[in-house]
């Protein structure tokens, strides 16, 4: 894992940490907290829980949709069930079409085909349902059960249970939802007639053994439909399916799948702050200011936020300082190595004489000087230009930070006013 994933990873941890916290907070001080705050402590809640819950079932969903096999083996698996069955499961269509002659096998065959490959095809689809029924049954069950063993102490903690048991309903409610009856029905009929055929076959033939060897023999048939059906569930409908929740589920997830390294890090930064805002306040209404200095609410948000920006205002100032300092030291560098970069004209030197030579040198020379001046001249054009922009870009931030102290030093002052004016009332008092 790389620096930048493990400090977003640590950033996650962070916001994932003070959301679990509020859950911990006594009903009495929920019931303190101004409408607003608990607005956006219950949608934290709410994203949180859907969240986890998400990231629960993709995870789970994952280890089947892993060996989940292509479309051409699917078709391929289905045509050799349904040849095989051709052979196995064509007892009753024997029967009917014993009196064809020369026709009558085959006939048995394709009656055999058609009907294993319906009762192959429903068998499947029970079978699948019946899995995926259990599947979201066993993903409720295990919010009740770390329900039961961390039980919710505020109405926060209900919140985050039935926000992730509602996602899941609202993804996989249909698998609860009752099988088609016409599925089963079409499915067990078909079985149940192709074994009490078999049966009186196998009966007629007087297989020694009694008749729970010719039961087992009567079976047979019937038994490799339906371990057809459930191989076809577990390795072809199942994957595909779960496939499909799990693309459902992805939306849910915080922060977003997929999101580029660039904004996924602004992201995170921007929900920390929220977060650690809400924070804030919650610890007021919670243990109120010990110094005495916070009156109200309103003068402790208006105080968390000067010092957020008067941080702010000084990263800034350290950034535009670093900036300024490295573009400069890579001035220095770029004509330092002018010198080096000049193109030196070759000059043939056959049938000259040294002074012709020398003053050949010389003048290259001469042009080396006035190269190096020029282009020291227009790095240090540019110098100024990089120079220029660089403290305007910080200098802007800057100017919105000091807006921002000014703005929330005002909501301070009134916020005390506020408290003259009611000052028989509890310091943290949201009123």
């Amino acid at each position: 894992m790389n620096t930048t994933s493990s400090h977003n990873n640590h950033k996650q941890f962070q916001i994932d940490k003070l959301v679990d916290s509020w859950r911990h907070l006594s009903p009495k001080v929920i019931a303190r907290f101004p409408q607003g705050i608990l607005a956006k402590m219950s949608e934290q809640q709410q994203r949180s829980g859907k969240s986890r819950v998400a990231e629960s079932r993709i995870d789970d969903l994952e280890t089947t949709v892993k060996h989940q096999q292509s479309s051409s083996a699917k078709i391929a698996t289905k045509i050799i069930v349904v040849m095989i069955s051709a052979l196995t499961f064509s007892a009753g269509t024997q029967l009917l079409t014993s009196r064809l002659g020369s026709m009558a096998l085959p006939a048995a065959m394709a009656g055999g085909g058609l009907a294993s490959f319906l009762v192959d095809d429903r068998a499947t689809k029970v079978t699948t349902k019946a899995r995926l029924a259990h599947s979201t049954k066993q993903a409720l069950g295990s919010i009740i059960e770390q329900k039961k063993s961390q039980p919710p102490i505020n109405e926060l903690g209900e919140l985050y249970y039935s926000s992730q048991t509602g996602l899941i309903q609202e993804i996989e409610g249909k698998n609860l939802g009752k099988q088609l009856w016409i599925d089963g029905a079409l499915a067990g009929s078909l079985s149940a007639a192709e074994f009490t055929v078999s049966f009186w076959i196998v009966a007629q033939l007087g297989l020694p053994g009694g008749l729970l060897i010719q039961g087992i023999a009567a079976s047979l048939p019937v038994t490799l439909i339906w371990i057809a059906a459930a191989f076809q569930s577990d390795q072809f409908e199942l994957p595909e399916e779960f496939a499909d929740l799990i693309n459902q589920y992805k939306p849910a997830l915080f922060p977003p799948a997929g999101m580029p390294e660039e904004e996924l890090q602004e992201l995170l930064m921007v929900e920390i702050g929220e977060e650690k805002r809400i924070d804030n306040s919650v610890k007021f209404v919670a243990e109120g200011d010990d110094s005495g200095r916070l009156k109200n609410l309103p003068m402790a948000e208006a105080d968390y936020d000067i010092n957020q920006m008067r941080d702010r205002k000084h990263q800034l100032e350290k950034e535009r300082d670093i900036a300024v300092e490295q573009r400069l030291f890579a001035h220095r560098a770029e004509v330092a190595d002018l010198p080096n970069q000049f193109p030196i004209p070759e000059v043939n030197v056959t049938g000259l004489s040294p002074q012709q030579i020398k003053e050949q040198t010389e003048k290259i020379e001469q042009k080396k000087a006035i190269w190096v001046e020029n282009k020291t001249a227009e790095l240090k054009n540019n110098l100024e230009q990089d120079l220029k922009m660089i403290v305007h870009r910080y200098d802007t931030q800057i100017k919105q930070c000091e807006e921002d102290i000014a703005q929330a030093q005002q909501r301070y002052n009134e916020g005390y006013l506020h408290w003259q004016e009611k000052d028989d009332e509890p310091r943290s008092d949201m009123a």
